[in-house]
């Protein structure tokens, strides 16, 4: 993943072992948590609680990380004040800096693959609407037919204020995402579909939306942020990650310490370490607050 400007220099609180717990415990450097359904309350706001403990976390000289499916457009909305300098969006295929608008990495699907996808998934279910992320995830293109099926919101945008582009527009250019919709199939069987064309070099995954997401080969949640704290030093034994939902899933297998709220869906709570509150009861806010009682150390 190319620099440009992503290292920070931090602070790293020099934390002791707290009683009762052994030398060897995992000090957390890192801090990362996905937003909907995580982070968020339902009404897309955070709690007075939660951006606390995200503050304290900082002053303790942890970094702490937004990872979102949602594109560059949605952050100056959805992010609390504390996380506007770095975040990982649209399923790490972009990383973000929304203090100052500013793209930091991008790891986007070639032009070619998306061409590739798009004809392969058709001969597959040939009424599946299209639409890409285009420009760091600041464009959306909607294909012929996908405007019917977008909901107001979806992709941060409403359907009015888009127009359709021809079904060769939509492989033009490379592109940090392409979403599939299918309006006679449910979203399990498309999922299925996609995962039999992802061959062509796409990761497909869903995230608690009526439509399947694809990213490049090897690009996710996960691998970015595996090269994310790289970049300043850090192991994935020295990472905290939440979620919720499957985009969220190699994330906490990766990070040292896996969370999942417990609104989270049941492949999710499977494979994290531990099950924290719900989302509306600030579920991430209680594990950092108890970790910093730890001295930073679980």
């Amino acid at each position: 993943m190319p620099n440009r400007g992503l290292h920070r220099k931090l602070v790293t609180a020099g934390m002791a072992p707290a009683e009762g717990q052994s030398a060897d415990a995992m000090t957390i450097r890192m801090i990362v948590s996905d937003l909907d359904g995580t982070l968020l309350l339902p009404d897309k706001s955070t709690s007075a609680r939660t951006r606390r403990a995200i503050a304290a976390a900082q002053d303790a000289g942890i970094l702490v990380v937004a990872a979102t499916g949602r594109s560059v457009i949605d952050m100056p909305k959805v992010l609390p004040a504390q996380l506007r300098d770095l975040a990982v969006c649209s399923n790490g295929a972009v990383v973000y800096n929304a203090a100052d608008d500013t793209v930091l990495a991008e790891r986007p699907i070639a032009a070619e693959v998306c061409a590739a996808l798009i004809e392969s998934l058709l001969d597959l279910a040939p009424d599946t609407r299209f639409a890409t992320l285009t420009r760091s995830g600041y464009d959306l293109l909607p294909g012929p037919g996908y405007l019917g099926l977008m909901e107001p919101g979806n992709h941060g945008r409403n359907p009015e204020d888009l127009d359709e582009v021809p079904m060769s527009g939509l492989s033009a250019q490379s592109a940090v995402k392409i979403i599939a919709r299918h309006g006679g199939l449910p979203l399990e069987t498309l999922f299925e579909l996609c995962e039999q064309v992802a061959h062509v070099g796409v990761l497909p995954t869903t995230s608690g939306v009526p439509f399947i997401e694809m990213s490049a080969a090897g690009v996710s949640k996960a691998t970015t942020l595996e090269l994310l704290a790289a970049e300043h030093g850090f192991t994935a034994d020295e990472v905290l990650a939440f979620g919720d939902s499957a985009n969220d899933r190699e994330m906490l297998d990766w990070a040292g310490h896996g969370v999942a709220v417990a609104n989270g869906t049941a492949p999710v709570l499977a494979v994290a370490d531990e099950i924290a509150p719900a989302n509306t009861d600030d579920g991430v806010a209680v594990i950092i607050e108890r970790l910093l009682a730890c001295g930073g150390r679980f």
